[in-house]
């Protein structure tokens, strides 16, 4: 086990390794209480996978438990003629069934007999197909009881087999959701397990899968640190809209106008650059688009219309829509698409290789990922708790700036060692000293998103100032109104006991 994975409160496997778990837990039962493989996966299935329940049970109630799992021989109707036993009755659920070749199967508990093609049509309509799993597979005969289980589908199809065989999985996942769940990456097969419950917190808990996707355990959507899972919800599902949309109204309000002539809407700047003046698409007629008077209006006395505009009464413009927020937003997406890019580079073409520098660069780029998906969403930040609070949103945009910087400056150093070590032959020595090269920078800027993720979820606390409308690149004192740098977290003037004037 490596170190990092003893940092981590989770693993990340395979399905072939979660297959492992639940056959170990189904050959455990079946050699402790001498029961079959396939009987043993039913009275699982019956008590969703608690072992200790299932032995409690069979130690105390044994023939009941295996009658109400169907486990049981079925008592039929001995004046029922069972000459023939084949339910040909039921078939007129499958109109299209031809088993005239087929051969007819039944459970070992029953003497209900169905053909092959009945089988895997009822098994795909009632349980293969269906997005719950039940607990108990029964005979398709409607007053049967009788269980089934992996010894009738070995006499069916391999495709029924394999079905099965993914519904038995299906049934051991869901019981243990709270434990395992898979990558929601598009593409990704790998899933994430933790030994025991997790009850993560309202903020989530990020999870980086082997795939390079982080995401949180607790929604499933990408990591969105620094803001709740309710609130990441929220903006994908409502806000980030609804800003959109105001951004599309406010851009139509302002380059869009009336023309003064027909009142059809003429948008604004597609005239030529030399003139001020537009030309209706409708009408033809000519309007000045600064004043929007026609253009006759603007004639001189010398004949031409190089005129002032006329002073006319306008009406008040619309509120400006603040859209900062999704610029930002859809820039630090931007940078996060090309993270990911240069991620999946990396481990495409070094996927093979197992040297000490493609491990650091690794985690280096798996850094860079997470540092810029933590920068998107603290515009999410910004948008929702710092919309009236013009000087802790100055001082959040300096930190993002600043962290921006830093993870730039970080990426374009990893690059250029990176290419170093794959071009050039390395001694051990300059492993040593490039890893911990690597590994000091990552430290260092692991720690800045630290406390800047602290500093976020303690409302900005830092800055201690009111709302102020008209803000600049500095903060002002409360106290004393002294304009102060965002570097600076106290006051230059109130600290200065130079500066403060002594009582005679």
């Amino acid at each position: 086990m490596e170190d990092d994975d003893l940092q981590r409160p989770y693993s990340v496997c395979t399905r072939d390794y979660l297959k492992e778990k639940m056959n170990k837990q189904i050959n455990d039962i079946s050699e402790i209480f001498c029961v079959s493989n396939s009987d043993a996966t039913v009275l699982l299935m019956k008590l969703r996978w608690n072992s200790q329940l299932l032995s409690e049970r069979l130690c105390q109630e044994n023939k009941k438990l295996l009658s109400e799992s169907g486990l049981k021989p079925v008592v039929t109707d001995t004046k029922k003629d069972l000459s023939d036993s084949s339910c040909d009755e039921f078939y007129e659920f499958f109109d299209d069934v031809n088993d005239d070749d087929d051969v007819k199967t039944s459970t070992p508990f029953c003497s209900h007999k169905f053909s092959t093609t009945y089988w895997s049509k009822y098994l795909e309509k009632n349980f293969f197909s269906v997005k719950k799993t039940l607990a108990t597979i029964s005979c398709p005969h409607q007053d049967c009881g009788a269980a089934v289980g992996r010894d009738t589908i070995e006499k069916l199809t391999v495709k029924d087999k394999d079905r099965y065989d993914e519904y038995i999985l299906r049934s051991y996942l869901g019981k243990r959701k709270r434990q395992i769940k898979q990558c929601p990456a598009q593409g990704c097969s790998y899933f994430i397990e933790f030994p025991r419950s997790v009850d993560a917190e309202e903020y989530g808990l990020n999870v980086v899968c082997l795939c390079g996707h982080t995401f949180c355990w607790r929604c499933r959507l990408e990591s969105h640190g620094p803001v709740t899972c309710k609130n990441a919800s929220d903006w994908l599902s409502r806000d980030l809209e609804k800003l959109s949309k105001s951004l599309s109204v406010s851009w139509i309000e302002a380059n869009r106008k009336p023309c003064p002539h027909c009142l059809s809407p003429v948008e604004i700047g597609l005239g030529s650059l030399d003139s001020k003046f537009e030309s209706c698409a409708y009408c033809s007629g000519s309007f000045c688009w600064e004043c929007m008077q026609s253009e006759e209006s603007h004639k001189t006395e010398s004949g031409s219309y190089d005129g002032d505009c006329l002073e006319s009464e306008t009406e008040e413009d619309p509120p400006e829509v603040d859209t900062s927020c999704l610029d930002r937003w859809e820039a630090s997406e931007v940078s996060l698409v090309e993270a990911k890019s240069e991620l999946q580079a990396f481990e495409e073409s070094n996927s093979t290789k197992e040297e000490e520098y493609v491990k650091v660069t690794r985690e280096g780029l798996m850094l860079i990922v997470q540092c810029r998906q933590f920068l998107k969403w603290s515009c999410v930040y910004e948008h929702i708790h710092l919309e009236h609070e013009a000087s802790k949103k100055e001082f959040l945009r300096f930190l993002q700036d600043y962290a921006s910087t830093l993870v730039q400056s970080f990426s374009e150093t990893l690059k250029e060692e990176t290419r170093k070590a794959l071009s050039e032959p390395t001694s051990f020595e300059e492993v040593t000293c490039y890893r911990g090269n690597i590994s000091a920078v990552t430290s260092s800027i692991g720690n800045y998103f630290y406390n800047f993720s602290k500093a976020l979820r303690d409302g900005l606390d830092v800055v201690e100032v009111k709302h102020y409308d008209d803000f600049s690149p500095c903060w002002l004192c409360d106290r004393c109104t002294y304009a102060n740098t965002w570097l600076h977290k106290a006051c230059q003037m109130c600290c200065d006991e130079s500066a403060v004037e002594k009582p005679k």
